[in-house]
């Protein structure tokens, strides 16, 4: 988290992670429909032929004051295809606050985990094992989803806890309750630094 004195604002970045198809741009288009709009930016997207995030997501929001302050909080999402490794790695530099959206899919757990992995790496390289981390389980509604209670314990961080959220975000469910929640920890995080 930054300040700029000038305004007193409160900055802020929280950056989408997970593989491919797991329902980064899914859930910034959810908070898009349930922020006001006196309080949000459009949702900027970078989208390829086939509608799947090429570069980034972005959308801004400023929320009531805290301390004095106004937050205003920059989402991003990531591209979650192996060739935009490096784009990644590029978005997640900076970010206070990470959500990592995992696909519920039995079948994708390997994929998951891999650029959970990957995201550990970075993070580590970036300095931002003490930023905390969100897991969203996401697509809990499909037949073929593993239940948190089989997922918690595979996505872990050295040292520190992994909060989750069990999700829908086609559907709007756990959309709201993700973002209120990494926030809360960010402004808490920062709290006690």
């Amino acid at each position: 988290m930054r300040i700029r004195w000038a305004t007193k604002d409160l900055l802020i970045k929280i950056v989408y992670y997970g593989p491919p198809l797991a329902g980064k741009t899914t859930n910034l288009r959810q908070l898009q429909e349930l922020i006001p709009v006196q309080h949000r930016s459009d949702l900027v997207s970078l989208d390829t032929e086939g509608d799947r995030t090429l570069f980034f997501d972005l959308m801004e929001v400023s929320l009531g004051k805290i301390g004095g302050l106004t937050p205003r909080v920059s989402v991003y999402t990531v591209p979650g295809q192996p060739r935009y490794k490096r784009v990644r790695e590029v978005v997640l530099r900076g970010a206070d606050g990470i959500v990592f959206v995992a696909d519920s899919a039995a079948d994708r757990l390997r994929e998951n985990l891999a650029i959970w992995h990957e995201m550990l790496i970075y993070m580590k390289a970036m300095r931002l094992c003490d930023n905390p981390v969100l897991l969203q389980m996401n697509k809990q509604d499909l037949p073929n989803s593993l239940r948190p209670s089989q997922m918690q314990g595979l996505f872990k961080r050295p040292g520190k806890e992994v909060p989750s959220i069990a999700a829908e975000a086609f559907q709007g469910k756990g959309v709201k309750e993700t973002f209120s929640r990494i926030l809360s920890l960010v402004v808490s995080a920062g709290r006690k630094s």
